[in-house]
């Protein structure tokens, strides 16, 4: 069986939210450094396999595909049969899926302007009175979270599944920027636990860069 393929590079979230499902369901893989400075994924040949131009991407015996979320449940369904991080039951696999959109269309837009303010833009030329907005709204999407993890030991049910994955990236975010942060005691209580897992310490340990 041929080795499954990543491109991306170790300090992209996305990257890394396939990195620790890989590393959870120990699948033997070969990583390309690809985006940002190191290029290839603009070449006519990465972009006949991704038009889109971004990573990750990733090639499976031929099988190519894109976008972060949708290669982390294909990679659980396939090696997954256990239900290990990917439950077998369809109704906690719908929840799985609610939270990754959640993720993709509420929580990581405001935490992407926190990011590269604070993170990939000189503070010179930065704008406080945005970034500030963002960080309101960051609140607000973490008491969602908050309140959630208050009926759950993790984001989608009590096991720790691909829900939390995404999520927990951008906790890791939200802890280690320079801004002032309101307590949220069932956060803390999860992200200490996520913290502990081995995909997590070896993917999301590195400073923000």
């Amino acid at each position: 069986m041929d080795e499954l393929i990543l491109w991306g590079r170790l300090n992209s979230i996305n990257v890394q939210k396939v990195l620790c499902t890989i590393e959870e369901l120990a699948i033997p893989f070969q990583r390309i450094d690809a985006g940002l400075q190191f290029g290839v994924n603009k070449t006519a040949e990465y972009l006949q396999k991704n038009p889109n131009g971004l990573v990750p991407m990733i090639d499976d015996n031929g099988f190519i595909l894109w976008e972060s979320h949708a290669i982390m449940r294909y990679l659980a369904k396939k090696h997954d049969t256990s239900g290990q991080v990917f439950p077998t039951d369809p109704l906690l696999q719908a929840k799985i899926e609610q939270w990754h959109d959640w993720y993709n269309t509420v929580c990581w837009p405001p935490m992407r302007s926190l990011f590269w303010g604070y993170v990939r833009t000189p503070e010179a030329e930065r704008n406080a009175q945005d970034l500030e907005n963002a960080r309101q709204q960051m609140i607000k999407v973490l008491t969602i979270l908050e309140e959630q993890l208050g009926k759950f030991k993790y984001v989608a049910c009590d096991q720790f599944t691909l829900a939390d994955i995404p999520v927990a990236l951008v906790a890791y975010r939200w802890f280690n920027i320079p801004i002032e942060r309101p307590s949220f005691p069932n956060i803390e209580r999860w992200y200490q636990e996520v913290q502990k897992r081995p995909s997590f310490v070896k993917y999301s340990s590195d400073p923000l860069s």
